[in-house]
């Protein structure tokens, strides 16, 4: 089942021009499929062999995304590593200027459209692999239902949306960023996520996160929220009793590493 979504999401036919997909797989990571499907940026792919009309490029690293267009479908859309900044499109440089100075990590601006009368909000993050602004859209980023199994408020979800951090009772912080395949930057090093209510989208532990880029230092992820959803989380997939668990849980906690490359959590 999640093999066919996957195929229905994606474009095959471009990914297999740009050799990521052969023999009927994808030879993309999970976890890129992910960000492509969620509308976030991979991570850097190493292209071989592009053969265009008037061109040919043996290899060149670009990160992908998908875009959806009512004319022409979904595409595959390339971007490079530039030779200088690229700023955004309907953005000057003093707008932009503390994303550069590392002052804010986004910007949030909205347009207006004299045509229709309506105003359009776009977030602006900077990819600093690609050395590339990039914006987008909040009403269409997916937004956790739960995180670490304590409901997030309309408040919380909007914030979200728009790229602020967002805080949980035991004081975890997290922001997403549609400039990292993962999507989040955390003041923990792992999240357990829920995207719905409705029992039919399980919860997910997504690790190896990367810091707030406010925060000098990460913390472990195991609050006793997180533990609780870790728990919950693997009971709705009915794979052992409670003690076999929390048996897990500590095996878990004994094997983590720290973000800071000091060994295993005690």
């Amino acid at each position: 089942m999640e093999k066919m979504i996957i195929m229905e999401a994606l474009p095959v036919a471009e990914l297999s021009r740009l050799g990521l997909y052969e023999d009927g797989k994808h030879l993309l990571s999970s976890e890129d499929i992910t960000a492509l499907i969620a509308g976030r940026r991979t991570s850097l792919v190493n292209l071989k062999n592009l053969i265009g009309e008037a061109f040919t490029i043996e290899s060149l690293d670009v990160k992908l995304s998908l875009h959806q267009s009512a004319r022409w479908g979904d595409e595959i859309m390339l971007h490079p590593i530039y030779k200088e900044i690229t700023l955004a499109k309907g953005m000057n440089e003093e707008e932009l200027w503390p994303i550069l100075t590392g002052e804010q990590t986004n910007v949030v601006k909205v347009f207006h459209d004299a045509e229709t009368g309506a105003d359009h909000t776009l977030v602006f993050e900077y990819d600093g692999e690609t050395k590339e602004f990039i914006s987008y859209d909040p009403l269409k980023v997916m937004v956790p239902f739960q995180v670490n199994g304590e409901k997030l408020d309309e408040q919380q979800r909007q914030d979200f949306a728009q790229g602020k951090i967002v805080e949980l009772n035991d004081g975890t912080k997290f922001q997403y960023m549609a400039s990292l395949p993962k999507g989040l930057v955390s003041s923990r090093s792992a999240l357990i996520l829920a995207m719905s209510d409705d029992g039919k989208s399980p919860s997910f532990l997504i690790d190896d996160l990367m810091p707030l880029k406010i925060s000098s230092a990460q913390e472990q992820p195991f609050s006793p929220a997180f533990e609780s959803a870790f728990l919950e989380m693997r009971k709705s997939e009915a794979v052992g009793s409670e003690d076999s668990l929390q048996i897990e849980l500590n095996d878990l906690k004994n094997s983590y590493h720290s973000p800071l490359g000091l060994g295993p959590l005690r």
